[in-house]
């Protein structure tokens, strides 16, 4: 069941605030882990989408996500198929590991000047992992700053694991200055490029779910958004000749 936050009043003290949207962001980094399973399919198909999430979106592009990533569900065969699987996993793998649509999940190619992986933005989230007692210990196979990562870890922030207190003010910096510079670029690129509808909707979902939660950070901590960069997005060009679908919530505003 899904926990009505969009008032946002909760205080800097507020567990169950932290624990639910920790979950979330759990849920979302699991969704960019891997492809879909069956079980994963037939939930999002069942019902509102929102109902999976503790943080109620209440935005028009976070409203227009999730009805995306309800359409996006909706279009896949009843039950699933193995050959509609087979497409998933095949979309994974130009989105997440072949970069068929040059939007790179991870922030180094955004970030830096030469656009590759790897470089000072990565070593950058890495000395923000360490201030806080955590590291990356498989960061051959995935950067440090991997969307997946930078996503568990900001749960992390808000779901300790000893008896420490969520560090809300922590969560709002690191966003600040890592996450959200980038993924809002990487969402429109996949749209951009014709990306597989799941894994656009997805991003979009996981962008508009970010947004949000940055505001309501704001609200508890008062600790105002920083001014994204500029230049950022201009690092990987998707391709003149590829068709671009209509996503709902994607505008020439963004």
């Amino acid at each position: 069941m899904s926990a009505d936050w969009q008032d946002a009043s909760v205080a800097a003290g507020d567990y169950s605030f932290a624990e639910a949207v920790a979950g979330d962001l759990l849920l979302l980094a699991d969704l960019h882990d891997r492809e879909p399973t069956v079980e994963v399919i037939a939930v999002v198909q069942s019902g509102p989408v929102q109902e999976q999430f503790g943080l109620v979106l209440k935005s028009d592009p976070g409203l227009a996500a999730l009805e995306a990533m309800w359409l996006a569900a909706d279009a896949l065969p009843r039950p699933i198929t193995p050959a509609a699987l087979d497409e998933l996993a095949a979309g994974y793998a130009d989105v997440y590991l072949r970069h068929t649509y040059r939007a790179a999940p991870t922030e180094s190619v955004w970030l830096s000047d030469e656009g590759l992986e790897r470089q000072e933005p990565m070593l950058q989230v890495r000395a923000f992992y360490r201030r806080h007692n955590a590291r990356v210990t498989d960061w051959a196979n995935r950067p440090d700053d991997h969307l997946v990562l930078q996503l568990r870890f900001i749960a992390r922030l808000l779901r300790p694991d000893c008896d420490a207190s969520p560090d809300f003010k922590a969560a709002a910096q690191f966003m600040d200055e890592h996450i959200l510079l980038w993924i809002r670029s990487h969402a429109i690129r996949l749209v951009q490029a014709g990306a597989p509808d799941w894994y656009a909707a997805l991003s979009l979902l996981t962008t508009s779910y970010l947004e949000e939660l940055r505001d309501q950070l704001e609200t508890i901590t008062g600790v105002a958004r920083a001014i994204p960069d500029a230049k950022v997005g201009k690092k990987e060009q998707a391709p003149d000749d590829v068709e671009r679908p209509y996503v709902p919530g994607v505008a020439p505003s963004w």
